[in-house]
């Protein structure tokens, strides 16, 4: 898949987290196994059973949260209530795996070894030739204060750019070719890996579980493919 293709799905879902975050929702559980594609055209964010109001978020008590552990934002890990900022964090998660081709990776040995690291800062490595403008917006969707975070409508814009922008388009490009030989070491996704949201205590100490999911959309049964069974696709 080219990165006019990549960049109109990113497109996608930041246009439907825009449309979340309009009428004052927070989505707080957005993870690539939510992003439902279309023949590798469009992609929708699905499954917002967990959405609250902003304001009614604001009030709620966090004794325990639920969601796929690496795309939870620190404040949230800290306890602090979702915001629309939270969601921005889990959507700099998803444009890494995009980029990356494969799963956001959990190798600490608890949720709570990795709760605490990253508290204190841990996030996906970026790679060294990764396109200088791709890895910024991505630091800037993780940035450890959520006001500093970009929003939806911000993130929307700079993909409308990139996409109109020929210069932006042959840097990603060539930084696909530069670490083409990194990434083929991680196209063979383990199945065994599973991304389906759950309860996360605070003093848990298990691994993240879960599995691959299909949802309704529009009040149709319409075939998806959820997004974590195509990251290979992006980089054959």
């Amino acid at each position: 898949m080219d990165w006019k293709n990549k960049l109109n799905l990113l497109l996608c879902i930041a246009s439907d987290l825009l449309i979340i975050h309009s009428q004052n929702l927070i989505h707080r559980d957005l993870h690539s196994g939510n992003i439902l594609l279309n023949s590798l055209k469009s992609a929708y964010i699905a499954d917002l059973g967990l959405s609250l109001t902003a304001n009614i978020a604001s009030k709620s008590d966090l004794d325990s949260i639920y969601g796929i552990l690496p795309y939870i934002a620190p404040e949230v890990l800290k306890k602090h209530p979702y915001t629309k900022e939270s969601d921005i964090y889990s959507f700099g998660i998803i444009m890494w795996e995009i980029f990356n081709g494969k799963p956001v990776p959990f190798e600490q040995k608890s949720e709570l070894q990795f709760q605490l690291q990253v508290c204190n800062g841990l996030r996906p490595h970026i790679y060294e030739n990764t396109a200088i403008c791709y890895a910024d917006l991505m630091k800037k969707c993780w940035n450890m204060d959520p006001k500093e975070r970009p929003t939806a409508k911000e993130i929307y814009d700079t993909f409308v750019e990139w996409l109109n922008n020929e210069i932006v388009l042959l840097e990603l490009s060539e930084s696909d070719k530069k670490l083409q030989n990194i990434k083929n070491e991680y196209l063979q996704i383990d199945n065994e890996q599973n991304y389906r949201s759950n309860f996360i205590s605070f003093n848990s100490s298990n691994k993240y579980q879960g599995k691959y999911i299909f949802c309704l959309f529009n009040n149709k049964i319409i075939l998806f493919y959820v997004i974590h069974c195509l990251l290979i696709l992006f980089y054959r």
